[in-house]
């Protein structure tokens, strides 16, 4: 293979990810007002009446809700600093947050990062498996739990579409986790089964006794530090719902606390979207026309959900660069690599 045929992926990669960031900026300029039946010049007259109060608490939102996921990585990756985990969190979600699928982008990051500090590769494997777990449970749980509320509510439409989110929402959830385990349970009964007397085992190999040590290390980790992780998650998503409640009232959206939070719990899921990055422009979107229906003045909607895409996702895009800047000039001390156990 020539060399720029090696380089066409990564080009249609790096293209195809400008194009996502586009279409999700798009999607939020555009489809968020017409989602709640309003136009800029309204949406510019509701942003123009901010104040600085209002602009503070909306900071100490987001930064509270960046500070307690510092607990969550902390929990993950034993011996990572607060000072640390805010480093490699920043930077993530900003690299995460201008690609598709950024994810994969976002723990090339974390990997570096930790490594770069002497953490294990096998801890930090440990640290992105337990932390994707935790962000995609609680996010799962939190949508079906705001998609029941919102079936309860007095407007049919939001009602049935909630509903019928609910069941698509656990079902599938329910599957992927109840399927892996009947299905080793039915190999294993099948090799009990059929092996013959006397035959000899298969060999381990290498990469099975890696990812066996992988699994128990998780599991000594989720043992350990699973009051951490649920607290800290449960802290970070509660900063972030305020946050979404500061914005609806400093914009005087006029919707009840019950029914944003509930939009709020709802939409958490649509994050996960590969569409674009984060999931922006569509969840927005998809908020507006909830809360709209639920009775809140389209103007103020829109504006509020614009306020809270740009604490969420795209203030943190120059935070990640100042993060990761400062990460390049002072990585921190290397600590020394522990000596694995002897057999």
């Amino acid at each position: 293979m020539t060399h720029r045929a090696r380089r066409l992926p990564a080009c249609a990669g790096r293209l195809l990810g400008v194009l996502s960031s586009a279409t999700g900026l798009v999607l939020l300029a555009l489809a968020v007002p017409k989602a709640a039946g309003t136009d800029w010049s309204a949406v510019r007259d509701r942003l123009a009446h901010l104040g600085g109060a209002q602009l503070a608490l909306m900071c100490a939102a987001a930064a509270a809700a960046l500070w307690t996921y510092t607990y969550v990585l902390t929990a993950a990756l034993p011996g990572l600093t607060r000072r640390q985990a805010l480093l490699v969190h920043c930077t993530g979600s900003a690299v995460s947050n201008l690609l598709p699928l950024g994810g994969g982008a976002g723990v090339a990051v974390t990997y570096a990062m930790t490594r770069r500090w002497g953490h294990p590769p096998g801890a930090v494997a440990v640290c992105v498996a337990l932390t994707g777990v935790c962000n995609v449970a609680a996010r799962l749980f939190l949508s079906a739990v705001g998609a029941l509320l919102l079936a309860r509510t007095a407007v049919p439409g939001i009602g049935w579409a909630a509903a019928a989110g609910a069941v698509v929402l656990v079902l599938p959830a329910a599957y992927a986790a109840v399927r892996p385990v009947v299905r080793r349970h039915r190999a294993h009964r099948a090799r009990r089964t059929h092996a013959p007397a006397g035959a000899p085992r298969r060999r381990i190999t290498a990469g099975a006794r890696r990812l066996a040590a992988g699994v128990r290390t998780g599991r000594d980790v989720l043992r350990r530090s699973w009051p951490q992780l649920a607290c800290a998650m449960t802290a970070t998503l509660a900063a972030q719902g305020a946050l979404f409640l500061v914005c609806l009232q400093a914009a005087g959206a006029r919707t009840g606390w019950g029914d944003a939070l509930a939009v709020f719990a709802a939409s958490r899921l649509l994050t996960q979207i590969a569409v674009t990055p984060g999931g922006i422009g569509v969840t927005e979107s998809a908020a507006a026309v909830a809360l709209v229906a639920l009775g809140g003045a389209p103007a103020a909607v829109a504006a509020a959900l614009l306020l809270f895409a740009a604490f969420t996702h795209l203030l943190e895009i120059p935070l990640g660069a100042l993060t990761g800047a400062l990460w390049l000039l002072h990585p921190g001390a290397r600590r020394p690599t522990p000596a694995p156990a002897a057999p």
